[in-house]
């Protein structure tokens, strides 16, 4: 038989419920629809088949012959399908929610959170993997990216979570010692840069002005660039998001905001089109929530 000729899905397990409870009112209970819905869909079994499934019996209803070989088989084939269901199911919740992310927000932002949703949620794995390098999502096997631009990626869902711009940085006695006051004096100054990016270049030749060879640069990941920024090694362009406390209390200073460059830069949460399994909906939803808090 092909498969367009079987009966619809709802029809088998309609028949195969009131088969086993002995009636309509009983398996509607279990499928939690009416029993005359059960009824309905039985008597179009039948129609379609051509042959009396279910009779009389006394009070209750009980499968002819052919419906109780029917019923059977039935009964196996949705076992199966239930057992493959929960298999799913069950490897989906066993397996990490994986985030890619930059290291400066996995250390600055979101690291020292984690705590309260563990605590919320303990039956989460959690696995972050902190890398400037771009992860092609729809290709790998992380459920999120937590990146930051303007959210213009094609091939992904977007959410915005904030705002954030670009912001140029440096110790006070630095900023003095070296007298910075234009774009043009950040070349005098040693420079402190994430490890894996191009920011300083594509950040000053949009200002127009030519770098050309400048060797006292400090290539680090981005959670020890800011200890090195706050030590006086170098200037850094950094997102205000992880430098809104050393600002505020003079540990460094603001030199030049990025704001007008990049309208509406931030972080976004980014994923896969498609349904999300629980645990990640789970995690995304506390994201949410915690970015909400600014």
């Amino acid at each position: 038989m092909h498969w367009s000729a079987l009966p619809p899905l709802s029809m088998l397990r309609a028949f195969e419920a009131a088969a086993r409870c002995g009636g309509f009112s009983a398996a509607g209970r279990e499928l939690n629809v009416t029993h005359a819905a059960v009824a309905q869909q039985v008597r179009g079994l039948e129609e379609r088949l051509g042959t009396q499934l279910l009779r009389r019996d006394g009070r209750g209803l009980a499968p002819t012959p052919e419906g109780r070989r029917l019923a059977e088989r039935l009964g196996e084939a949705l076992a199966i399908m239930r057992d493959g269901v929960a298999e799913v199911i069950e490897a989906g919740a066993e397996r990490p929610v994986r985030i890619t992310l930059s290291t400066g927000f996995a250390a600055g932002w979101l690291t020292h959170r984690l705590g309260e949703f563990r605590a919320e949620r303990p039956d989460v794995e959690l696995m972050l993997n902190p890398t400037a390098t771009l992860i092609d999502l729809p290709r790998s096997d992380f459920d999120f990216a937590i990146r930051y631009g303007r959210g213009d990626w094609k091939g992904v869902e977007v959410e915005r979570l904030f705002v954030s711009p670009g912001v140029v940085v440096g110790a006070p006695d630095l900023v003095a010692r070296v007298g910075i006051e234009t774009p043009a004096d950040l070349l005098r100054a040693p420079w402190v840069q994430e490890l894996g990016v191009r920011e300083w270049s594509v950040w000053l030749a949009a200002r127009d002005v030519t770098v050309g060879e400048k060797r006292d640069v400090l290539h680090l990941p981005a959670h020890m660039a800011l200890d090195a920024l706050r030590a006086g090694q170098g200037v850094g362009l950094m997102t205000r998001l992880l430098v809104e406390r050393d600002i505020a209390d003079g540990a460094l200073v603001a030199l030049f905001d990025d704001e007008a460059a990049a309208p509406g830069a931030g972080y976004w949460l980014v994923r896969r089109p498609g349904p999300l399994r629980e645990s990640a909906a789970a995690f995304a939803g506390w994201l949410r929530r915690e970015a909400a808090k600014g």
